[in-house]
């Protein structure tokens, strides 16, 4: 995986951080926190390999988005080639939320840079024993969301749960955390 990205999916999407988003899904998770909904990205083959250049090309095709997301499997467990990623995303003045279940001071290197760089992070490990489903991006009461910029604060201090419905000639896409309604 040297100098390559491992990519689920990548979605735009107006729930999963402030604006008009890309959110990208990474494969590969070494965490594997019981009862986590997306069991299904653990493994890192589950992806497609990307470089940095054709992420970043397929990330920002659309010129209303303000942002990217970066979720997963765990995000910090690519390779250094997401900081590269994540410079390149900042270069093109757009910010980026990340989601991760490390906690700061469990970082350090590129990882601690990517963590950085960040405006908006939701961080912790999913616990199954905390789970709320009334929470914004959150699936349990001990993760965190810290926002860096003042303004954005307003966003994310509304405490509520967000589905995402888009429905198509060919599909019908559901992001967010629904309930068992589906």
């Amino acid at each position: 995986y040297i100098n390559m990205l491992s990519v689920y999916a990548i979605e735009q999407s107006e729930i999963y951080g402030h604006g008009n988003r890309v959110v990208i899904w990474f494969s590969g998770c070494s965490l594997r926190c019981p009862g986590c909904i997306n069991q299904h990205l653990w493994e890192k083959e589950s992806g497609t390999l990307e470089t940095v250049s054709s992420l970043l090309e397929k990330a920002i095709k659309n010129e209303n988005i303000t942002g990217v997301t970066l979720i997963g499997g765990e995000p910090l467990d690519q390779s250094e080639e997401l900081l590269a990623f994540v410079k390149s995303v900042i270069a093109k003045s757009l910010d980026v939320v990340l989601f991760t279940g490390y906690e700061p001071e469990e970082l350090s290197g590129w990882q601690k840079e990517v963590f950085d760089l960040s405006e908006v992070i939701i961080c912790g490990r999913y616990n199954k024993n905390l789970r709320d489903t009334n929470l914004m991006l959150r699936g349990s009461s001990n993760q965190r969301i810290i926002v860096k910029d003042a303004n954005l604060k307003k966003y994310y201090i509304q405490e509520a749960r967000q589905v995402e419905v888009t429905i198509t000639e060919d599909d019908i896409t559901f992001l967010g955390f629904p309930e068992d309604f589906l």
